[in-house]
């Protein structure tokens, strides 16, 4: 089982214990020789003691000398008899060596009675102990017996017992490892075991198997792994709760985000450095900006109107929503910019939302020009009455035929007044969508011929040919009441812009992918600036010519509304000079 954890453990107390038994083995080596040389001087000067009674006792030292030579060589002992000048008393042939160290313990012997002294009888010899006691009988006969000990003899005889406590300390030292080592192992593989299962990669299931079989231990680790244990359980809770509450935040996320997206008006968010944090599509649509440009970009990098920019400075140093309306540069389009800032919460910064107006203005200009138009319309022709009626009133009713022609005045502008009101009433319904069509097939030969034969005697009087042509059926998915009016209204303006001796045609084309009606007439014609404008209420192209003619100015503006609630489609080609066409096309059948 490899483990660092165990290794440092063991290594430690191998180490430790290996230190602590070689000072214990030096203090008791130490000690054991201290105690050894302690004792063999006790005995030394023991021997020494018992040879000098010898001595003493008898008148030849030389036969005591002898015996207890072959005694103390055993023991690695010399023995030797001498005088003062450490010269041999009893025999010549065993003279001890002549050294000062040797003279002066035999004479620290004669002052003190004994002497005991570490020396080294030669420069390069070993190292002896030597022992000296006065055995003198009287002052004038000084003798000394004089014994010297190698050390090694000394150290030989405690050498067995430091090798047992050598070997003792060895064995010791050893199964004090393995002890440490079982019960390290049994210390270590749990904490192992749990390293290498806690890791997330493992299956959730082996993980708590692991810690739950450790937990059963009546121990600490026992009781970590049960907290680990529970440790566990109250993460994966946590990580379900936060995974759930993420699903439900990036689903609220994705929710805003769509909506937003999906919204016609733009919004950008920016934070504190005008720094972008969000932008919706609408956004990029009305701003024009690429798709180079996102989130982290600077807002300047996106939209270079100094007039936005200020706006949106102003805001976030004011504090307060700011509004703009500008056009985009080279485009009729106008937009209007709100910047609401924020004040609160961890995001700070403004939200700008634009708008596009355009239709909104186009729609007040229109209105504007209506409002214009029908007073203008409705002043014409109530002038002329109120006019006629005041000349009456002033004494013209008494001349008979003046009266008559006032009151005919009156009757022509009552006339253009009520079909001046029924038209706007009719736009207004068909723009609204409160008039209802039926819609069905409807045969467009019937109608148009109904159409013609009631402008038959206008176009007579003013001896302009009026004719149909096309095939004898066509049939279209329309409102006969409706298509009456388109018919009738482009054949009764073609009419109208027709000099004498011109012709207006109504052609059928039955087309199998889209039917059409088209007339055409051989008047004046429209200059081509003007022709995106003959839809409009109101609008002529020569109003004073018009006006003569008795026109409205809403018939053109009821075709298009009616076309656009059949699904058909109507289109204008006019050349000065050559005339206009007029070409209604119908969805298929």
């Amino acid at each position: 089982m490899r483990s660092q954890l165990l290794l440092k453990i063991v290594g430690l107390y191998a180490v430790l214990s290996l230190l602590a038994l070689i000072g214990l083995l030096t203090a008791l080596d130490v000690k054991q020789s201290t105690d050894a040389a302690a004792q063999q001087t006790e005995e030394v000067h023991k021997r020494l003691r018992s040879i000098r009674t010898d001595l003493e006792s008898v008148d030849d030292p030389e036969i005591v000398l002898a015996s207890w030579k072959q005694t103390l060589q055993r023991d690695g002992y010399r023995l030797w008899l001498v005088d003062s000048d450490c010269r041999a008393l009893t025999s010549a042939d065993d003279q001890p060596t002549a050294e000062i160290t040797l003279q002066s313990v035999v004479r620290s012997a004669l002052r003190s009675g004994q002497a005991e002294r570490h020396i080294r009888i030669q420069s390069n010899g070993p190292e002896v102990l030597a022992f000296a006691l006065d055995a003198s009988r009287e002052k004038e006969d000084p003798r000394v017996l004089l014994t010297v000990i190698a050390l090694e003899a000394l150290q030989s005889n405690h050498a067995p017992v430091r090798s047992a406590a050598a070997r003792a300390a060895i064995y010791t030292w050893i199964f004090g490892i393995l002890c440490v080592l079982f019960v390290a192992a049994g210390v270590v593989q749990p904490l192992q075991a749990m390293s290498l299962n806690l890791d997330q990669s493992i299956e959730r299931t082996l993980r708590e198997d692991v810690l739950l079989s450790i937990s059963e231990r009546r121990d600490e680790l026992g009781h970590v792994a049960t907290a680990l244990h529970r440790l566990e359980q109250e993460r994966e809770d946590r990580i379900a709760k936060l995974e759930v509450a993420e699903r439900e935040a990036r689903s609220s996320s994705d929710l805003l985000s769509s909506v937003l997206d999906s919204m016609v008006e733009g919004v950008v968010a920016i934070d504190r450095e005008q720094r972008i944090v969000f932008l919706n599509t609408g956004a990029r649509r009305l701003l024009r900006i690429s798709n180079v440009i996102g989130i982290g970009h600077r807002l300047y990098e996106a939209v270079r109107v100094p007039a936005f920019l200020d706006t949106v400075e102003d805001s976030l140093q004011s504090h307060k929503m700011e509004t703009l309306e500008y056009r985009r540069s080279n485009e009729e389009a106008s937009l209007v910019l709100v910047v609401i800032p924020i004040l609160k919460g961890p995001h700070t910064g403004a939200v700008a939302v634009i708008r596009d107006v355009t239709e909104m203005r186009r729609l007040e200009a229109m209105r504007r020009d209506f409002v214009s138009g029908a007073s203008h319309e409705l002043k014409t022709p109530l002038t002329v009455i109120q006019a006629c009626t005041d000349t009456l009133l002033g004494g013209a009713i008494s001349d008979p035929a003046a009266a008559e022609r006032f009151l005919k005045q009156i009757e022509e502008q009552s006339e253009r007044l009520l079909q001046l009101i029924l038209g706007m009433l009719q736009l207004a319904r068909v723009e609204s969508g409160q008039q209802v069509l039926h819609i069905e097939p409807v045969d467009v030969v019937t109608v148009a011929d109904e159409v013609l034969r009631g402008f038959r005697t206008v176009a007579d009087a003013k001896s302009v040919q009026l004719c149909l042509t096309g095939p004898e059926q066509m049939m279209v998915i329309a409102d006969d009441e409706a298509l009456h009016t388109i018919i009738s209204n482009l054949v009764d303006n073609a009419l109208k812009h027709t000099a004498s001796g011109g012709d207006v045609t109504v052609e059928l084309v039955n087309a199998a992918t889209s039917p059409e009606i088209v007339v055409r007439d051989t008047g004046a014609g429209i200059p081509a600036e003007m022709l995106g404008r003959v839809f409009e209420r109101f609008y002529r192209v020569d109003r004073h010519r018009s006006r003569e003619r008795g026109g409205t100015g809403l018939g053109l503006a009821i075709v298009k509304h009616l076309c656009q609630a059949l699904g058909a489609t109507v289109s204008v080609r006019s050349e000065l000079g050559r005339g206009s066409e007029f070409r209604v096309q119908f969805p298929a059948s």
